[in-house]
């Protein structure tokens, strides 16, 4: 409206000969929704046709849909993950191939992955011989794409969830995509694995680059005084992990030289072997062999284990802290972080791994290991996804899909300059539509009314329960209610149904989590549904972090009393993206200004750019 006010006054009338206006098709389909975009084109119809008559001829060009530009292009290219033009480069990481940028501008690493190529495969395998990615394969993949991001300061990874086995067969080669996400705090860190149409998520975590101070030095001898006398390994030789009764390790995982226990805690020495020394320079910056041992070597902490009886699988991270890249030698000191039992399906652990003078390399919080009762199953592939969740993107909805098919039929770049020189030769008409489809059957198909529950999900009454329905209470307890029913598919939840019991998993749990953090600004593992699994109970660790829970709560009620953290003070991204490959672009707001105002600033520039 503005732009065309000032066009009014510096080419008043017979200024100039002809004066364009583009306009859109949108002022004929008046699509729901949309009102603000189709005022401001009719206005521009309005202002031509007002013109009609005068010395400058005034033409209102109203556009269709474009078929591979513009607003509808690019957020349909977003919304399915579609090609575009972003470069292909080498990413110069062991374990990751190639690295671009997805239609939204955030960074995606891809590999293909073969058991014959990568030992980190081959020499993890369960006891039948499958080979699947090793849970510390999922840290160190977080460590190379760090560097290929050029980040090299510490960083932590919070939150790690592992969704589904990463397995792949003899003669296989899978697919894998290590998605980058931008956040507040550094990155969301997304594995998924598969065909590219549909690829499942594997793991999905945030990875964090705040500031991180290195804790003290360990006193590694104090620590050693309060453990047992050590059992160590033969010159030359390595322990045995303590659960090779279910699983295969290679050469690479052959690191355990010592370990003594103590009450609640331990301490190990590990150590590369010979075949593995030249690792570390390679890029392997959280050795995935001599991490795995470190981590999982002190099964003993758990009250009445029995060795090989049972598998036990990771589960998640709570925190992992990477100070530095590990060295070939490493000390790993391990704590319980719970009270611990075999009986129980979780056990937790802190483990801190230091170099052997006691310097800290890595600080992990709430590593959480599940045991199974049978290892049968594990790493089956993940080929059937309807067993073990989603795939990645959700299916469009009606409405999107009728979008994705305007789009196919829409303008093409090519056609653009002939239809545009004919709709000037156009005599006398102020306002003309150029439209590659159907005018009246697309303001049909406007009109018509969307289907009663487009987009939404199909729900189901609730099941029969052992327990009897309870009516939630309070806004904490309704507004979760509120979240399992999405989530769940289930109708009428109650505050003391379980969520297990209501077919609730692991993929799952990470969504009610995110919407939890993103409602209450509070995070919790998503471990706290084993020992909270109702509504009632975890509410109660909410209101516990003081959450109100007052009926009449309003988004103005305060929410929990934790300061939301950001990697920057001053700097602002303007997109959802990292920007591309092109020179990013810096502007300095002016004071008294609102920074949102420059959101269609932004969007002009495009994702290809940081802004």
């Amino acid at each position: 409206l503005h732009g065309t006010q000032v066009l009014e006054e510096v080419f008043p009338d017979g200024d100039v000969d002809w004066m364009v206006l583009f306009s859109s098709s949108s002022t004929a389909t008046a699509p729901a929704g949309q009102v603000d975009y189709v005022a401001a084109n009719e206005y521009l119809n309005a202002y031509a046709k007002a013109r009609a008559g005068g010395k400058t001829r005034v033409q209102a060009v109203g556009w269709g849909i474009w078929a591979d530009a513009g607003m509808a292009a690019d957020a349909m290219a977003a919304r399915t993950g579609a090609h575009h033009d972003a470069p292909v480069l080498p990413a110069d990481q062991p374990l990751l191939d190639e690295k671009t940028f997805d239609a939204a501008g955030n960074r995606v690493f891809t590999a293909a992955y073969r058991v014959k190529d990568r030992w980190v495969l081959d020499d993890h395998r369960t006891a039948a011989g499958d080979a699947l990615l090793p849970g510390t394969g999922y840290l160190e993949l977080a460590a190379q794409a760090m560097a290929g991001q050029g980040e090299t300061q510490a960083f932590e990874i919070r939150d790690l969830y592992f969704l589904r086995p990463l397995a792949v067969g003899a003669e296989e080669t899978r697919s894998v995509a290590l998605k980058l996400p931008r956040t507040d705090t550094g990155y969301d860190f997304v594995v998924e694995s598969g065909p590219e149409k549909s690829r499942e998520v594997n793991a999905q975590a945030q990875i964090t680059l705040l500031p991180l101070r290195p804790p003290a030095p360990l006193d590694l001898k104090a620590i050693a005084a309060r453990c047992a006398t050590p059992v160590r390994a033969p010159e030359g030789g390595a322990l045995k992990g303590a659960q090779e009764a279910h699983l295969q390790f290679g050469p690479r995982w052959r690191v355990l030289k010592s370990t003594a226990l103590g009450q609640g805690e331990g301490l190990a020495e590990l150590a590369l072997p010979a075949v593995a020394h030249d690792d570390p320079d390679a890029g392997y910056r959280l050795h995935p062999g001599l991490l795995d041992l470190a981590t999982g070597w002190a099964m003993g902490l758990i009250e009445g284990y029995e060795p090989g009886k049972h598998l036990w699988v990771p589960v998640s991270y709570q925190s992992v802290k990477v100070f530095r890249d590990l060295p070939p030698r490493i000390v790993s000191w391990v704590r319980n972080a719970g009270s611990n039992r075999a009986a129980g399906e979780i056990a937790s652990f802190d483990v801190t791994l230091t170099t052997p003078e006691g310097e800290v390399c890595v600080e992990i919080r709430g590593f959480s290991i599940r045991r199974m009762e049978s290892a049968q199953g594990f790493a089956a592939s993940a080929e059937a996804p309807e067993a073990t969740g989603a795939p990645a993107l959700q299916p469009l909805s009606p409405a999107e899909e009728r979008l994705r098919h305007n789009l196919g039929q829409g303008i093409r770049a090519e056609e653009g300059a002939d239809l545009f020189l004919r709709a000037l030769a156009l005599d006398g008409s102020p306002q003309v539509i150029l439209s590659s489809l159907d005018l009246p059957a697309l303001i049909a198909q406007a009109g018509a009314l969307e289907e009663s529950h487009a987009g939404g999900g199909q729900t189901f009454e609730r099941p029969q329960l052992d327990s009897d329905y309870v009516e939630p209470e309070g806004a904490i307890e309704t507004t979760l209610a509120g979240f399992w029913a999405e989530l769940l598919g289930v109708d009428k939840i109650g505050a003391e149904d379980s969520f297990f019991d209501l077919g609730g998993h692991s993929l799952i749990a990470v969504r009610l989590f995110a919407q939890i953090r993103k409602t209450w600004n509070t995070e919790f593992p998503i471990s706290v549904l084993f020992e909270a699994p109702t509504i009632r109970k975890v509410a109660a660790l909410i209101a516990e972090r003081g959450v109100s829970d007052a009926a009449d709560s309003t988004e103005d009620t305060p929410k929990a009393t934790q300061r939301p953290e950001r990697r920057f003070t001053h700097l602002v991204p303007m997109h959802a993206g990292e920007g591309g490959p092109r020179t990013p672009f810096f502007l300095v707001a002016g004071m008294f200004g609102n920074v949102l105002n420059l959101r269609h600033l932004a969007h002009l520039i495009g994702t290809n750019r940081p802004f």
